[in-house]
């Protein structure tokens, strides 16, 4: 049924033959491109491209590293396709850029799935200072991107209900960025008090996170009827979705969402990035509605194709 569709993806308008999908995960740019380019152009492209004719050649590039890799930027300036990041930016992408979700991952960490995340608040088991969430009042926090849900929006609403207000002070809070290991290992050598981390980033780089850091308010949740099996302070959002741009017709995005729905966990591919798979888009509704109450973003919806 993929083979068929992408002859129908031929013959209804995808007459570009290169597509760009740009990506971001943690770290570093050369890291994203060792884990994802086996899924993003190797898989793709032996599953989907080659099958076309002509044939269709996928290729994946580093986004949000630098200010010249914006993913807003790139976007405007036409040079991306596809983008692959987390839920914040997603939405993000949704709204002010008209694109559809047309895939969400699902992780895979020492044998446990999930299509959601959560953010972490943390502190360093041994700062007695910190019990609960409101020590945090005159603390310094690391916090990760304004536009991340699970490294800074989440935790600074968790704070804000209990009337801690981490902007009131410009050095009580550390933007760490894309370097989610210098925020955690900053926690842990005491030159910051604690943090907001994804639990998904937690869980598979620290497994042992739990013997050095105390969790606040540690919540045991599920989602879409699926018991969330790790740890999150916060309520749930959906995992890293794939948008593509209107630009792109629809029977192409149809063939490109099936054919990463097909890879199997236990493919070497989703293997190295730690995946379980993909399944259908997921609703990133919730988290507009978390930027919006933080007045980062505003629009009535945000949806899917």
């Amino acid at each position: 049924r993929i083979c068929s569709a992408l002859i129908v993806a031929v013959g209804c308008g995808a007459q570009k033959q290169n597509y760009t999908i740009g990506a971001w995960i943690p770290g570093t740019s050369e890291n994203m491109l060792a884990t994802l380019r086996p899924i993003f152009e190797d898989y793709l492209n032996r599953k989907a491209g080659r099958k076309l004719v002509p044939p269709i050649t996928f290729k994946l590039v580093p986004v949000d590293y630098t200010e010249e890799t914006s993913s807003y930027n790139m976007i405007s300036n036409g040079k991306l396709d596809f983008l692959y990041t987390v839920a914040g930016k997603i939405s993000c992408t949704v709204v002010e850029h008209g694109w559809a979700v047309i895939s969400t991952r699902r992780v895979r960490i020492n044998g446990k799935d999930s299509g959601a995340d959560g953010c972490v608040v943390y502190s360093l088991k041994t700062n007695t200072a910190i019990q609960n969430v409101t020590d945090f009042e005159d603390k310094r926090l690391g916090v990760g991107n304004i536009l991340e849900v699970a490294t800074y929006q989440s935790g600074y609403q968790l704070l804000a209900e209990n009337m801690v207000y981490i902007l009131k002070d410009v050095s009580q809070f550390v933007i760490y960025g894309n370097d989610y290991e210098r925020q955690y290992q900053d926690v842990l050598s005491g030159k910051i008090d604690g943090g907001f981390l994804s639990s998904t980033w937690l869980e598979q780089t620290h497994p042992d996170f739990m013997d050095y850091v105390n969790v606040h308010r540690e919540l045991h949740l599920s989602y879409e009827s699926e018991e969330f099996p790790f740890v999150t302070s916060t309520p749930l959002i959906p995992q890293y979705g794939l948008a593509a741009s209107e630009l792109v017709p629809w029977e192409l995005k149809h063939v490109v969402a099936r054919t990463l729905q097909g890879l199997q966990p236990t493919h070497p591919a989703a293997v190295g990035a730690k995946l379980a798979g993909f399944t259908g888009p997921a609703t990133y509704a919730g988290v507009l509605t978390t930027q919006k109450a933080m007045k980062i973003i505003s629009s009535p919806e945000v949806g899917h194709s």
